[in-house]
């Protein structure tokens, strides 16, 4: 297989994990839903048993509706924790706290950002855009390391470079690293002798 060929099916192969990875989402996060209402609804009628006795084997009709309206205000603050935090790193919290009681009770909303999450993880790439992401992995490898002012001569289009490397990242094909004065891209040590190997059949 040439070389953009390989390219392009890690690309086909990564998108159906993404695919595979967003119904999987969509279903685990409707499970979590139907169990955070069932939740709700448990808790309420553990409350006025608690408060008014056996109520007999009729559930109040408000609880139902009651729970509905709680569904609602933990997808609003789940909304709002992703907003809030969507651009923040990983928060330094003990591993065991109460603070886990609010991530459980997110997970339903977590789960539902996934699904948007892996969809967009989805990359449909033409054979003009195959060719210049191959030609940045190349250059990448034959320099060793690639700095984003020497990749920005492959496409000058910020976007389009973004893309291009964000979707060699998604494929675990580089690694993106800090150095003193800007970021680079270094070919992931578990594909460098496969891309080296591409390299020397390609000349």
């Amino acid at each position: 297989m040439n070389p953009p060929g390989w390219l392009q099916a890690q690309v086909r192969s990564h998108n159906r994990h993404a695919i595979w990875l967003s119904i999987l989402s969509l279903a685990v996060a409707a499970l979590a839903w139907n169990l955070a209402y069932f939740f709700f609804v448990l808790i309420l009628l553990g409350l006025v048993t608690a408060a008014r006795g056996d109520f007999g084997p009729q559930i109040p009709a408000w609880i139902p509706g009651t729970a509905l309206v709680l569904v609602v205000v933990l997808l609003v603050w789940g909304v709002i924790d992703h907003l809030r935090h969507r651009f923040a790193g990983a928060r330094d919290r003990p591993i065991i706290g109460w603070h886990l009681f609010g991530e459980f009770l997110l997970l339903p909303v977590r789960l539902t950002f996934a699904i948007w999450g892996n969809f967009t993880a989805i990359r449909r790439f033409d054979r003009g855009e195959i060719e210049q992401a191959w030609e940045i992995l190349r250059t990448i490898q034959r320099n060793g390391k690639g700095h984003l002012s020497a990749l920005s001569l492959i496409e000058p289009d910020p976007g389009r470079l973004f893309r291009l490397l964000t979707t060699l990242q998604m494929i675990d094909l580089i690694d993106l690293h800090r150095g003193e004065n800007d970021w680079f891209y270094t070919v992931r040590s578990t594909h460098w002798e496969e891309v080296g190997k591409l390299l020397a059949s390609a000349g």
